[in-house]
């Protein structure tokens, strides 16, 4: 049996539980609606391989997260995933999302100066405009 076949067995008996139980529907949907949508537009990242990794000519590799599809989760999981991230991967995130037109925060060496910049540029970014759709 190959694993197509696995996942639609699997996914059937789901399937089925939940219209036999609807205390079991009502858990699988609780479930299902903490999970973020993927933004249909964003491609999923590639992990950094040596290769991609590797600086050519000034530029920084590939974010290893989007912080807009990550806020939208919460400011605090935001918060939360960007701890986890070392300093050159905070200033990849940077780099890439155009936070930092001066290249001031290039230069920091504290974490949580470039955490609280990128939180803030993500916020600003994403609240722009709302007093136009009040």
């Amino acid at each position: 049996m190959n694993v197509t076949q696995q996942l639609r067995r699997l996914f059937d008996a789901v399937l089925a539980e939940a219209e036999r139980s609807p205390a079991f529907a009502r858990r699988l949907e609780d479930a299902l609606s903490a999970i973020p949508p993927a933004p249909p537009s964003a491609p999923a990242k590639m992990p950094a391989t040596p290769a991609t990794a590797k600086r050519r000519g000034g530029r920084r590799p590939a974010a290893v997260l989007d912080p807009f599809v990550v806020f939208q989760a919460g400011e605090g999981m935001l918060r939360a995933r960007l701890s986890e991230l070392t300093l050159d991967q905070l200033k990849d995130v940077v780099a890439e999302h155009g936070m930092d037109p001066s290249k001031l925060a290039m230069k920091w060496k504290k974490p949580e100066r470039l955490v609280d910049l990128i939180v803030t540029t993500v916020r600003e970014r994403l609240e722009k405009g709302d007093a136009f759709r009040a």
